[in-house]
C-alpha cells in the first residue's frame, strides 16, 4: 500500500470508544481446544554464521536471569539494523526490562519500523518481563506497550515521525517464540502493540499479566494495521485480550486462547478479522464485534469466526458469549456458562441464535446465483506442519559450497551442492543478495530450506522436489519486488511455504501444500486436481493477471487481502475454493471490468469478504464481484447487490455459495 488513508477519509476515526494445535475441525459434533502450546519441543538455535543478532553477545550485553535491567542491551540490538531483515535473537532466560522495546527508527517514510524480527529460542524458555511498578506504564488512559513494532512511544504523538509510522509500510515485522510478561502494578501497560503490513506475524507467543492488570494484551491499533498473521498465541489477564480500532487492512488469526480478561477477550473496533480455532475462558464476553453492541451502530467491523469454544464462569451467566453490532459469519461455535452464545445487535438484521451453539450463522442473508447449498463449502481444515529444529551443528550454509552474496553471479550450483550434501537443514545467511539464474531442486534429505531474511533474486526457478523426508518447509526469504525468480512445487510430499515476501508460485503436485504469511507479486497457480492446499494470510497484489488460479485443486484460504484490479481468485476444472475472510482494497485503475471472483464449472464459497474504496483520480471500485458459470449459463453478482459497510465506502459479502452439493471429505 502506498498512500495513507488517514489523509483521505475520516472513517479511520471510527476507533473503539468502548474502553474496553490446529486439527480437522470440520465436524460439528465436537470442537477441539486449540492450545497456544507448540505441538513440538521448541529449541530454535541458529549457527554462528547465520547473520542472526544475539542480544547476549558482548557487543550488546544482555544477561538473562541476573535480575538486572536488560532494556538498553536489547534496544541497542534492535536499533542497529533498520529495514535490514535482521533476526534479533534471545536465548532462553528471563530478561528484565523497565521501558518499551521498539523497532528501529530508520529514516522517515523509508526504513522506519520495518523488516525486523524478534525471535526467541522457545516460547516458554524466553521471558521478557516488565518490572513491577515501572514508571511510564501507570496511566490506563495513555497505554504504553512493553514491545512496539510500529512506533516509539517516547516520541511526541503529534510529531511527523509518529505520523509517518501510521502509514502501511511496516513490512516484514515478526515476533516469535517467546513470552511477554507484565510484572505487578503496571496498569497502563499493553503487552505487545504489533504492526505489520503485507507479510509479518506473531507466532507462538504468550502474553501474561501477573496480576491481571494492564489495558490490552495484544493491541492491533497503531495506524493502518495488517494484513498480518497471529497464530498460536495465548493471552492471560489485561482488560482486553486483543483489541483493534481501525477499519483496514485485515487480521488473520488461528489457534488463539484468551483467559481471565477484565472487560472482554477480543474487541474488534472496525477491522476485518478471520479467526479459526479460538478459545476463551472468562467471566466477561469472549468477543465484542463492533463499536457499540448495545445500540447496534457500527462502522463495519467484520468477523469470520470458525471453530470456537467459549467457556464462561461467574458473572458470565448473565451475558452472551459474543456481542456483535457488525458483520458476523460464525460456524461451529459452542459456549457454556454464558446466558447464550450470541447477541446480534446489528442494524438491518433480525437474525438471532438461541441457545449455546452455532452450527452456521450469517448476520446478513446468504447470496447465491444458481441453486446452491445453504451452507458454506466447509473444506477440511488441516494443521499447518511444524518440524523439530535440527542441532545447528547439522545445518549447512550455501556459502560453504561457494555461494557469494552481492556479486550478481549465479549461485545455483553452490546452492545445489549444499542441498545435495546430505544435510537436513540448508540455510541462506543474511549476508547479502544471492542470485539464482538456473534451476535449483530442493530434494534428498532436506526438510528445512531456510533464510535468515536475506535476499534472493534472479531469473531462475527453485523447485520443491521429492525427497527422503516426508515434509519440506521453505521459510524466511525476502525477494525483491521486481524479481523474476519463480518457485515451483512438483513434490509428492507435504510442502510448506512460510514467511516469504514477493512469492511467485506454481504447484502441480499431489502432495499437501501449505502457504503461510506470504505476499505475492505474480500469479499463484494450483494445477493438480489431486492436490489439497491450505493458505492463511495470503496477500496477492497483482495488476496484470488473475491473482490466484485454482485449476481443479481443493483450495482453503483463511484471510486474504488484496489490491489493484484483475480477478483475485479463479476456480475452474471442477476445483473447490473456500475463502474465510478477506479485504479488497480497491485502489486499482486497470482490470476493474473483470470479476473479483470467477467460478467456471467449479465450486466455491466466500465468507466475510469486505472491500474498502477511497476515491482517487482515475480509480473506481471493483463493480463485478462474482461471475459464475454452470454449463453454458453465466450469471453475475455486482457490488450494489451486496450489503454496504458504513466505513471505507465499502461493502461486505458475508456468505456466497456457488455449488450444489458438499464435496467429499
Amino acid at each position: 500500500m502506498k498512500v495513507s488513508v488517514f489523509k483521505q477519509l475520516p472513517c479511520l476515526l471510527c476507533v473503539a470508544f468502548i474502553t474496553g494445535t490446529c486439527v480437522d475441525r470440520t465436524k460439528n459434533s465436537e470442537i477441539e481446544i486449540a492450545q497456544a502450546a507448540p505441538n513440538i519441543q521448541e529449541n530454535i538455535v541458529f549457527p554462528k554464521n547465520a547473520g542472526v543478532i544475539d542480544v547476549t553477545a558482548p557487543k550488546y550485553g544482555a544477561k538473562p536471569n541476573d535480575g538486572k535491567d536488560d532494556t538498553q542491551a536489547i534496544q541497542k540490538a534492535l536499533s542497529e539494523f533498520p529495514n535490514q531483515g535482521r533476526i534479533i535473537y534471545l536465548p532462553n532466560g528471563v530478561y528484565d526490562i523497565s521501558d518499551t522495546l521498539h523497532w528501529p527508527h530508520g529514516k522517515r517514510y523509508s526504513s522506519d519500523y520495518k523488516r525486523t524480527i524478534l525471535q526467541g529460542q522457545s516460547r516458554d524458555g524466553v521471558v521478557i518481563r516488565l518490572k513491577n511498578n515501572s514508571p511510564g506504564f501507570q496511566n490506563p488512559t495513555k497505554p504504553r506497550p512493553v514491545i512496539s513494532t510500529g512506533f516509539d512511544p517516547k516520541l511526541d504523538p503529534n510529531s511527523e515521525d509518529i505520523k509517518a509510522s501510521r502509514v502501511a509500510q511496516r513490512f516484514g515485522n515478526s515476533v516469535r517464540n517467546l513470552t511477554i510478561k507484565l510484572g505487578k502494578n503496571n496498569y497502563g501497560a499493553e503487552g505487545l502493540n504489533f504492526a505489520a503490513h503485507n507479510q509479518g506475524a506473531v507466532r507462538s507467543v504468550k502474553i501474561i499479566s501477573e496480576d491481571r492488570s494492564g489495558t490490552t494484551g495484544l493491541a492491533l491499533t497503531h495506524g493502518e494495521v495488517g494484513p498480518l498473521l497471529i497464530e498460536d498465541v495465548e493471552i492471560i489477564g489485561f482488560d482486553r485480550g486483543i483489541r483493534t480500532n481501525t477499519c483496514i487492512n485485515s487480521i488473520t488469526m488461528q489457534n488463539i486462547t484468551v483467559r481471565d480478561q477484565n472487560r472482554v477477550g477480543i474487541f474488534n473496533g472496525g477491522q476485518v478479522i478471520s479467526l479459526e480455532g479460538f478459545n476463551s475462558f472468562n467471566s466477561v464476553r469472549a468477543i465484542i464485534n463492533g463499536n457499540n453492541p448495545h445500540k447496534g451502530c457500527d462502522p463495519g467491523s467484520t468477523l469470520t469466526l470458525v471453530n470456537a469454544k467459549l467457556i464462561g464462569h461467574g458473572k458470565a451467566k448473565n451475558i452472551p458469549a459474543i456481542s456483535s453490532a457488525g458483520f458476523l459469519y460464525a460456524r461451529n461455535v459452542v459456549s457454556s456458562g454464558y446466558k447464550g452464545v450470541l447477541a446480534n445487535n446489528a442494524v438491518r438484521t433480525k437474525a438471532q441464535v438461541k441457545g449455546s451453539k452455532i452450527e452456521e450463522f450469517t448476520s446478513r442473508p446468504i447470496i447465491s446465483q444458481f441453486p446452491s447449498s445453504s451452507r458454506s463449502l466447509q473444506l477440511p481444515i488441516k494443521p499447518f506442519p511444524k518440524l523439530a529444529w535440527d542441532d545447528p551443528k547439522k545445518w549447512v550454509s550455501v556459502e560453504k559450497f561457494g555461494a557469494i552474496p552481492n556479486d550478481k553471479k549465479d549461485d545455483t550450483a553452490a546452492f545445489q551442492a549444499a542441498i545435495d550434501s546430505g544435510a537436513t537443514t540448508v540455510f541462506v545467511p543474511n549476508s547479502g543478495n544471492f542470485t539464482i539464474n538456473g534451476s535449483l531442486r530442493i530434494r534428498g534429505k532436506v526438510r528445512r530450506f531456510i533464510g535468515t531474511s536475506g535476499l534472493l533474486d534472479g531469473k531462475g526457478e527453485i523447485l520443491a522436489d521429492n525427497g527422503s523426508e516426508p515434509s519440506l518447509i521453505v521459510e524466511n526469504f525476502f525477494i525483491p519486488y521486481n524479481s523474476k525468480l519463480k518457485w515451483k512445487n512438483f513434490a509428492n510430499r507435504t510442502v510448506v511455504y512460510r514467511s516469504i515476501n514477493n512469492l511467485i508460485l506454481e504447484s502441480n503436485s499431489t502432495g499437501n501444500l501449505f502457504i503461510d504469511d506470504v505476499s505475492v507479486i505474480r500469479q499463484v497457480r494450483f494445477l493438480n486436481s489431486a492436490q489439497h492446499v491450505w493458505a492463511r494470510q495470503l496477500n496477492p497484489e497483482i495488476r496484470t493477471e488473475t491473482n490466484v488460479l485454482n485449476r481443479g485443486a481443493h483450495l482453503w484460504i483463511l484471510g486474504m487481502k488484496t489490491e489493484q484490479g484483475k480477478t483475485k481468485i479463479k476456480t475452474t476444472n471442477g476445483g473447490f475454493t473456500e475463502l474465510l475472510g478477506g479485504l479488497i482494497y480497491a485502489n486499482g485503475t486497470n482490470g476493474l471490468e473483470e470479476p473479483l471472483f470467477h467460478i467456471v464449472n467449479a465450486s466455491a464459497s466466500f465468507s466475510g469478504v469486505a472491500d474498502a474504496y477511497f476515491t482517487k483520480k482515475n480509480s473506481r471500485p471493483l463493480w463485478l464481484w462474482v461471475e459464475e458459470t454452470r454449463g453454458f449459463q453465466t450469471k453475475q453478482l455486482t457490488r450494489n447487490q451486496i450489503p454496504a459497510r458504513m466505513t471505507t465506502n465499502g461493502h461486505v459479502l458475508l456468505l456466497y455459495t456457488g455449488f450444489d452439493k458438499q464435496p467429499n471429505k
